[in-house]
């Protein structure tokens, strides 16, 4: 059920804004390395929502798969209207820190 990219952003989503350091930081490295602002805060937001929503349905497996697929569908539609730079900033990004 769960694909590659599914993994791949969740690894980018947990590693990157877990804490507001690492957010910060995430969001700098990103800025650097030219993606727009609001492909960075649609990124964090999509993660402070997973955040906030994933633990009311942890735990229950079929709530819980039921919850994932609908993130993760909503987070591949996030990223295909990214602009193009942007999708391959967030590819690169997630090579370099071997989260692909």
């Amino acid at each position: 059920m769960f694909n590659h990219f599914y993994i791949i952003f969740c690894a980018l989503a947990i590693s990157t804004f877990a804490a507001p350091l690492a957010e910060e930081e995430a969001s700098a490295e990103l800025r650097a390395a030219g993606m727009t602002q609001a492909s960075i805060d649609g990124l964090d937001a999509l993660t402070k929502r997973f955040f906030s929503e994933y633990p009311l349905v942890k735990s229950d497996k079929e709530t819980t798969n039921n919850y994932i697929a609908k993130y993760r569908t909503d987070a591949e539609n996030y990223i295909k209207l990214m602009p193009a730079n942007d999708q391959t900033i967030c590819n690169n990004y997630l090579k370099k820190h071997e989260l692909a």
